[in-house]
């Protein structure tokens, strides 16, 4: 993402240093965020052995729930 223009919030490994300005919405809250910003809510693949095809889904972190909240534009 940081490639194309758009390095992911908490992105310390290959993200930029900006910083969302103070006039931005949540700007606060996502210049603290502490980790990157990302999340899968649904992984699938076929077992390597079995063939089967597993499935795993997971709910939205809280932390990131809370910075999409604080990003909202009203």
């Amino acid at each position: 993402m940081a490639y194309i223009g758009h390095a992911l919030i908490g992105d310390q490994d290959y993200g930029t240093r900006r910083r969302l300005s103070g006039a931005v919405p949540g700007a606060e809250v996502a210049n603290s965020f502490v980790r990157q910003a990302l999340h899968a809510a649904t992984l699938g693949f076929a077992h390597p052995v079995s063939s089967q095809i597993m499935r795993f889904d997971s709910p939205l972190p809280s932390d990131i729930a809370q910075l999409l909240d604080a990003l909202r534009f009203t």
